[in-house]
């Protein structure tokens, strides 16, 4: 009896046998980047995802943020064809995805979480909007629950002028979404074809956030820009999502407060107050009730040390700004952690306030702001 029956080869045996007779061609233009920390299981299945796409090998590099879970030893032994950098101290994945953006050689680079799998026709039909069109800069595709794959993840997203993610189809089934590509404000980075220079231009992405708002304040620079988010409907990605503990409040609190000083403009941050005397006094009491003011004062305390560069950073978003804030921001419902959303004062004042901030926006968009 033949050794493979014995021993079935390995998923990304299989893949790349499969691939040998595939007529799948990949992308000459694209470079794949994967940003990995203690993802091991779940990297594997994303490079045999990438397989199936076509992608050969030595397009991957794979950034290995100081993973302890054995990921060199795995690539190296299976998957020596792929680029590995490996970098020795965890500061979030903003420097990696930079590490890949700029490490790249070819105008394209997708850049991926190892959480994520892509569908066979993905990444071709990303390519092909891009292609199509010189002013998208960012192809973006439909994120999906692995648990529930005919349930929407993130789609359609937009940024709340409180600085707040606007999901309009999240939890909702893939087939309510329909086939309109469109244009969409701010997207999540678990998986996004970009054009190599456009992202460098814009400034990549902050490393100081580590983690929260990174994505979406990459985004909104590359919208600010001038450029298109494309969504392409039938491009589907699947994300193996994991939990988001508390200890994130810190990074999600501080890094909010230095999106909004650093990307919005001056007119802007003035008419926001109102709102923001409302909103913010509702966190904390949130977060107290919740045991987490301490965290509160502890990102108060983060985005204080941050001020002394802001000067720098609202110049270079300057620099780059082709688009007003009054095009980029809006207002809609509000996405709610779930632990959060079980406060008796959330659960009651969530709706309420929606309305007083879709008025408020409504209020503004047709008398002060220009």
């Amino acid at each position: 009896m033949a050794d493979s029956e014995h021993h079935p080869p390995s998923p990304l045996v299989e893949a790349l046998r499969q691939q040998e007779g595939s007529t799948t061609q990949f992308p000459h233009d694209i470079d794949v980047a994967i940003v990995a920390h203690n993802n091991l299981r779940e990297l594997s299945r994303a490079i045999v995802s990438l397989i199936g796409a076509g992608c050969p090998l030595d397009r991957i590099t794979v950034v290995d943020v100081a993973s302890d879970d054995g990921t060199d030893v795995w690539l190296s032994q299976d998957c020596p064809s792929v680029r590995v950098i490996r970098l020795t101290k965890n500061t979030g994945p903003g420097p990696g995805r930079n590490i890949g953006i700029t490490g790249a050689t070819r105008r394209f680079v997708l850049l991926m979480d190892a959480d994520v799998r892509v569908m066979s026709d993905a990444i071709a039909r990303l390519h092909a909007a891009m292609l199509a069109d010189s002013t998208i800069k960012i192809g973006s595709p439909i994120v999906v629950h692995a648990d529930a794959p005919d349930r929407i993840q993130y789609a359609g997203g937009w940024l709340h002028y409180i600085c707040e993610a606007v999901n309009p189809w999240l939890d909702r089934p893939v087939a309510e979404r329909g086939s309109t590509a469109e244009d969409i404000g701010v997207a999540p980075t678990c998986a996004l074809l970009l054009e190599r220079e456009a992202a460098i231009a814009v400034g990549l992405f902050d490393e100081r956030y580590f983690i929260g708002k990174e994505d979406g304040d990459f985004t909104h620079r590359m919208k600010i820009a001038g450029h298109r988010i494309w969504e392409v409907p039938q491009a589907i990605v699947v994300h193996q999502s994991r939990p988001r503990n508390a200890w994130l409040f810190y990074y999600q609190i501080r890094n909010r407060w230095h999106f909004i000083l650093k990307n919005y403009q001056a007119l802007t941050l003035v008419c926001l107050i109102p709102p923001l005397f409302i909103y913010e006094p509702l966190q904390l009491a949130v977060l107290v009730a919740k045991g987490h003011g301490w965290t509160y004062l502890r990102a108060v305390a983060g985005l204080i040390a941050m001020l002394p560069a802001l000067p720098r950073d609202r110049a270079r978003v300057n620099r780059i700004r082709r688009r007003s804030d009054r095009e980029l921001l809006t207002s809609g419902p509000l996405i709610v952690r779930g632990d959060l959303a079980a406060n008796v004062l959330v659960r009651h004042g969530k709706g309420r306030y929606e309305r007083f901030l879709n008025r408020y926006w409504h209020l503004l968009t047709r008398t002060v702001r220009t």
